[in-house]
């Protein structure tokens, strides 16, 4: 849904979190669909969690554009303000359609995404096609699908998390007799944006993964969106 350069005011992307290279034990990335005024900081997020292994919500929010767990993101569309609205309108009432959520170790969060995008494809939001390339993008690694929308014309923008060390998607926990994830727990910008996230009461850099798991499992929410409460 492009028109001239003078009406488009807001951008549409799929937000990419986390390496999800299987073949490194790594869980899926964390996908979600970002609306954003251009040049601005900040974007509303439309995405499902799994805060407690049994199920997903639905969770909108508000949040920075360039998290330091964002491996990229792919440009879906840009359009006006009015068409913004009308975007956020449908995306909202796709999120609040529980019928719509995946069950959990049936789908996860790349299966919502790939639906929601099918059903913006069939109100003329995004192109042709947009829905089933996303549909098979589902568990691929954060770099095979910048690969695929590279090669397929699409626009890719790489994230902070592409430049970092370490498995951001990791499970953390108070655990003491651990060692940290990587050099990614001695980032500055990655402890300031886990203060946000988990609040003030919490040390990041205090923070350990729980012992690795000889299976992978099918989803793991990454734990900057799974320990939000009260930041919406």
């Amino acid at each position: 849904m492009n028109e001239s350069t003078d009406s488009i005011t807001h951008g549409m992307s799929v937000n990419v979190y986390g390496r999800g290279d299987g073949t490194l034990g790594d869980t899926p990335s964390h996908m979600g669909i970002a609306i954003y005024q251009l040049g601005s900081s900040t974007c509303e997020m439309y995405h499902i969690r799994n805060p407690n292994d049994v199920d997903f919500v639905y969770d909108p929010r508000s949040q920075p554009m360039e998290d330091p767990v964002l491996r990229g993101r792919c440009e879906l569309a840009t359009f006006s303000s009015a068409q913004k609205d009308c975007t956020v309108h449908l995306l909202s009432a796709f999120g609040e359609d529980k019928s719509n959520i995946p069950e959990y170790g049936v789908g996860n969060c790349q299966d919502w995404v790939a639906s929601a995008i099918t059903m913006l494809e069939r109100a003329g939001i995004v192109g042709q096609g947009e829905g089933g390339f996303w549909r098979s993008m589902i568990n691929r690694s954060a770099d095979a699908i910048r690969d695929n929308c590279v090669a397929s014309g699409r626009t890719w923008m790489n994230g902070p998390e592409s430049t970092f060390e370490g498995e951001p998607d990791a499970r953390f926990s108070d655990k003491t007799d651990t060692k940290p994830v990587g050099k990614l727990m001695q980032n500055s910008i990655f402890q300031e944006r886990m203060r946000s996230l988990l609040g003030d009461r919490h040390n990041p850099s205090a923070l350990q993964p729980e012992s690795d798991s000889s299976e992978r499992p099918f989803y793991v929410s990454s734990p900057f969106f799974s320990r939000t409460g009260g930041l919406r």
